[in-house]
């Protein structure tokens, strides 16, 4: 049979639509299939989405091998741990049914992060966009990594960064450390072994009484499901504890009360004592602890936590691969730990321990702090037990200074002129404003004097007549030139420096002229006060060297040569003939008292007692909240000063 092939016309070419579909199919069957597909991008975004979510099964899914997939990525997801995996894809490039990719695998650890790239095979196995399976093999996940292996990673702890005063002495260090604990299923007799124990541990903790100790005891068996009353524990400091339910060996462990912990050096002192009492054990664990058990309790407290994120450090982060029997075979990536910062107080560990051991026969709160004057640089933040249980009263704690605010208002006289240092001013026993009647101490009377001797002998009457002939605001303004009002923030603590308002009436001018109106201040104003008459300008607090700056919200003015000249002549006559008088040996010291009044809640009269000024570049303040007259301050200074070279 012969076929017939009909030919067009020269120069006319026509094609049927039958003609083309014909055509069509042949070039179709000439084309690989995939020319036209989709290429692996969906699919790569499918495995991307699943390995960063932490879903091994989901990321296998996508592969060739799903079984031996699924298990290398869910070993390595689970050995190294990581906080995030990110997976960037790169380009692809396709060549036929085969296509590679290129990714940047970030995995997170803390605050490491291991980068690498990473190159993928895909394999279009028919199906359209969905037939692309991600080719398996172990250098999917890094390309060093081989068959039968894994990839682990191991943590190195970052050596805490420490605390030390401005000598570089650590300020906490380890300390072996004893509890003294009771085990009532060895305690033949509870209450004998109370009684015998308290008197042992009172020095410790006035807290601890046979009472207290039982009833710890009790609460720490009801805790325990013993069914004993519940009670309080003995010390805050060592909450009732009851041994969880059982040991390793899945037996019942005896319930414990821990009454007290004691440093090493307490412990040996009274180990005898304790080794003859029934149902004790000691435990003991090294624990981070400053040089004594109340060494600025609070003032380390919110030290501590201010830079905790400075000491804390960044741990190290190492990964390597690792055959089938857990043998390390090759690092990929080391990042060695960084220890955490060291961090310098101004504290002084010599002054501040001083300090401390002065206050100690204090039983109402007590507070000593001192600074350097030329630098701003806190030495001593220390307050007695009594005061540590009331806050930071140091700092924060506002009272009226009674008649250490003489300073201010001699000051603000100098300032405006209405005062000199020999210039004769009357200091009567009592003096009346608007019908308010002006008190010195028991009534005592000088006369005519020179404000030299009045502010000696701390005249109330003189300067109650001197504030009320100052401008409303002066003595407002010369006490934030002494920083007090200003609002400081130190990094490190929180402090106050208190509130001088603007008197409204004659009557308030005389009575904040000697600190007893409305006029508050804290201890660490006052130490301001004391440091601003040493340098001669209210120097910036510093307490942590190389921390944060010291800001305030207001600059506190200049004084004048004559104001600083003449409170410094004021300050040191009250400590060589006035009421602050002290041995001449203990050098050339600066100061002025005050016994403030006030009435407590109950509506029972006090005073607090109080004495701040300087010797040298060492600025102090002496308060005792409570205690009666200032000589009592004076007296604690006068301990103070015997420590220290003049």
């Amino acid at each position: 049979m012969r076929l017939s092939v009909v030919r067009p016309r020269p120069g006319r070419r026509r094609w049927s639509a039958a003609g083309l579909a014909v055509t069509a199919a042949l070039v179709a069957a000439c084309t690989s299939a995939t020319d036209t597909t989709a290429g692996p991008e969906d699919r790569i975004a499918a495995f991307t989405a699943a390995w960063q979510s932490f879903d091994p099964d989901a990321a296998a899914g996508l592969t060739d091998n799903p079984p031996e997939a699924a298990q290398v990525l869910d070993a390595v997801t689970a050995n190294l741990g990581a906080d995030t995996l990110r997976i960037a894809a790169g380009p692809v490039t396709r060549n036929g049914d085969t296509a590679t990719s290129t990714a940047t695998m970030s995995w997170t650890v803390d605050d490491d992060t291991w980068t690498y790239p990473v190159t993928w095979t895909w394999r279009h196995t028919g199906g359209g966009a969905d037939g692309w399976d991600l080719v398996w093999t172990p250098t999917v996940v890094h390309p060093q990594l081989g068959e039968r292996q894994t990839i682990a990673a191991r943590a190195t702890a970052a050596e805490p960064g420490v605390v030390v005063d401005r000598t570089g002495t650590q300020l906490v260090s380890p300390t072996r450390v004893f509890s003294v604990v009771v085990v009532p299923s060895q305690t033949p007799d509870l209450a004998a072994t109370a009684a015998a124990l308290a008197p042992v541990l009172a020095p410790f903790d006035p807290s601890i009484t046979p009472d207290s100790i039982t009833a710890g005891v009790g609460q720490a068996t009801s805790e325990a499901g013993g069914g004993s009353p519940s009670a309080s524990p003995a010390s805050p400091s060592a909450p009732a504890s009851a041994a969880p339910e059982g040991g390793a060996d899945g037996t019942a462990r005896p319930v414990q009360y821990t009454v007290v912990n004691l440093r090493e050096s307490d412990y040996q002192q009274v180990k005898p004592q304790l080794d003859a009492i029934p149902g004790l054990i000691f435990p003991s664990q090294q624990r981070n602890l400053p040089p004594t058990r109340d060494f600025a309790r609070t003032t380390l407290a919110s030290v501590n936590e201010a830079v905790a994120p400075r000491l804390k450090g960044t741990s190290g982060w190492t990964v390597f691969t690792v055959d089938a029997t857990g043998g390390v075979l090759e690092t990929l990536f080391d990042q060695p730990a960084a220890a955490g910062q060291r961090v310098q107080l101004t504290l002084d560990i010599g002054l501040q321990k001083s300090a401390e051991q002065v206050l100690a026969g204090v039983s109402e709160p007590a507070v000593l702090l001192t600074m350097q004057p030329s630098t701003g640089e806190i030495l001593t933040i220390a307050q007695n037990p009594a005061a540590d249980a009331l806050g930071s009263i140091g700092l924060t704690g506002r009272y009226p200074p009674g008649s250490t605010f003489k300073i201010v208002t001699a000051s603000a006289g100098l300032s405006s002129g209405l005062l000199t240092p020999e210039k004769v001013v009357p200091c009567p026993g009592t003096w009346t404003v608007d019908g308010r009647l002006i008190r010195n101490h028991d009534e005592f009377d000088l006369g005519d004097v020179a404000v030299t001797e009045a502010f000696a002998y701390s005249c109330n009457t003189t300067f109650a007549q001197v504030a009320t002939q100052l401008p409303a605001d002066a003595l407002t303004s010369m006490a934030a030139a002494y920083g007090i009002g200003p609002d400081y923030v130190v990094d490190g603590v929180t402090t106050l420096t208190g509130a001088v308002p603007a008197a409204t009436s004659q009557v308030q001018k005389a009575e904040n002229g000697f600190g007893q109106g409305q006029v508050l201040v804290t201890p660490f104003g006052e130490l301001l006060m004391a440091a601003t008459a040493a340098r001669g300008a209210a120097p910036t607090p510093v307490l942590i060297r190389g921390g944060a700056a010291t800001t305030v919200d207001q600059a506190p003015a200049d004084r004048s040569p004559a104001v600083q000249t003449g409170i410094r002549t004021l300050m040191r006559a009250v400590v060589a003939e006035g009421t602050g008088t002290l041995d001449p040996s203990l050098g050339d010291v600066y100061a002025k008292t005050g016994t403030a009044e006030y009435v407590g809640e109950d509506g029972t009269p006090g005073s607090h007692a109080w004495v701040t000024g300087y010797r040298g570049d060492l600025a102090f303040v002496v308060f005792i909240a409570g205690g009666g007259e200032s000589s009592r301050s004076v007296q604690l200074l006068d301990q103070f000063l015997r420590q220290i070279p003049a």
